[in-house]
């Protein structure tokens, strides 16, 4: 940090004549005074108390005189020292309105599908794409997916970047990377979007407030509404505890941004209440013992195994996938007393990897009528690029297996019954 400082310097000459001290430097003069209404990206000034402040990456509503720091300190302003003059609010401020990001509240319900990143990425300018219509189109911007086919698809959830916050990654593609060709698509689109971590392949841990930080100012922009913690194995406690403490430290720096914690689960009918696994259980406890303001369960409703009340609700000796799904979010409430409006669920759509489950067209109507009643915090799907018919009998990362279906006849049936 370079601060200004004045320079007195008396000399003593010979003969007893002496040069006048020098009139100190004057301070830089103050940038606009902070607002804390206003978005601020990297290299944005702002003033406060007559010191001025340089914002390291997106913020909005961390006032600079507390939540400020050097290289590495994870906070979002750096103090450039003090300053004279200037200093207030312009009459007539630049239009910045706030991001479209505000916390998950009761009737707040999020539609985002996942796409899996990985599947017909452009691997030389690694712009996510798809070929769910037959054709190779972007998922965003001109001449996308977005919209060419769903243009009222107002937010979709990326997955997966795995490894350790600050230093991840997506399937290989360095973070750097694959943020620069996608966020700002996804912002100049209009199109809202949920950072998905983990998966079932993968695992990311954040050890770290620095890498947390780092992490989340990559991707943030004003169409970032979330992040999600897809958590399915291979952390340790430790890792699992540090996890959720950083998420806690995120939410002070983006207090309007939703935490989702993606768990696998039962949907028991017998009575038992069967739900989340060992790891599930100690992270929904992890969460509600943190303090943790915006954070929701997602609960994976599907692939249960072999029907049996012990795992899911029985039709016709199969689990029945809409109304499982209902009682997975039940288990949930029971068991740890959280509300609906913080359990949000994701079926994966047609044959799942279970292969006697299929979740079927006719289950959107059980599982989005349930949400929009019972004001859920959000309903989404694996996965996007499987939005498409296929024969085969058996899960397919590129289509649903169920071949009396239409391209993208789930996502428009899930938007047109959720108003969308």
């Amino acid at each position: 940090m370079l601060i200004k400082t004045s320079l007195g310097l008396a000399v003593a000459l010979a003969f007893s004549a002496v040069v006048p001290v020098r009139e100190a430097h004057a301070a830089d003069a103050c940038a606009a005074a902070w607002e804390a209404s206003k978005v601020y990206t990297a290299g944005n000034t702002a003033s406060e108390n007559g010191v001025n402040y340089v914002a390291n990456w997106w913020t909005q509503g961390n006032d600079p005189a507390t939540n400020n720091g050097g290289s590495g300190s994870g906070q979002p302003w750096t103090s450039q020292g003090s300053c004279t003059g200037g200093g207030t609010p312009p009459d007539n401020p630049p239009d910045n309105p706030p991001p479209d990001n505000p916390p998950p509240t009761s009737g707040d319900l999020l539609f985002s599908p996942y796409k899996d990143i990985t599947i017909n990425l452009d691997w030389n300018t690694n712009i996510m794409s798809t070929m769910v219509t037959g054709t190779r189109l972007p998922v965003v911007g001109s001449g996308s997916l977005v919209s060419t086919q769903v243009p009222n698809l107002g937010a979709i959830t990326l997955a997966f970047a795995t490894g350790e916050c600050g230093s991840e990654n997506w399937g290989g593609v360095p973070a750097a990377a694959f943020a620069s060709a996608n966020i700002a698509r996804l912002n100049n689109a209009g199109v809202n979007y949920v950072v998905s971590t983990g998966g079932q392949a993968g695992v990311f841990t954040c050890g770290s407030a620095t890498g947390m930080a780092a992490f989340l100012s990559r991707y943030m922009g004003p169409h970032m509404v979330g992040v999600d913690f897809d958590i399915e194995g291979g952390q340790s406690s430790a890792q699992l505890n540090a996890l959720v403490s950083n998420a806690v430290y995120a939410e002070s720096l983006y207090p309007n941004l939703r935490f989702s914690f993606t768990l696998a689960t039962l949907a028991a009918s017998d009575g038992s209440y069967g739900g989340v696994n060992g790891t599930g259980d100690a992270v929904v406890r992890a969460v509600k013992a943190s303090g943790l303001k915006n954070y929701t369960i997602n609960l994976m409703t599907m692939d249960y195994g072999a029907a049996g009340p012990g795992i899911c609700v029985v039709k016709n000796g199969a689990c029945d996938m809409g109304q499982s799904a209902i009682q997975a979010v039940k288990n949930l409430q029971h068991t740890y007393g959280i509300p609906l409006s913080k359990i949000e669920i994701t079926p994966m759509i047609g044959v799942n990897d279970v292969s006697s489950e299929t979740f079927t067209i006719a289950d959107i109507d059980t599982v989005t009528t349930y949400a929009a009643t019972n004001k859920l915090a959000g309903v989404h799907f694996w996965s996007l690029d499987r939005d498409n018919p296929c024969g085969g009998g058996f899960a397919s990362p590129t289509c649903n297996s169920v071949p009396s279906t239409t391209v993208l006849q789930y996502t428009k049936r899930f938007l047109s019954n959720l108003g969308r």
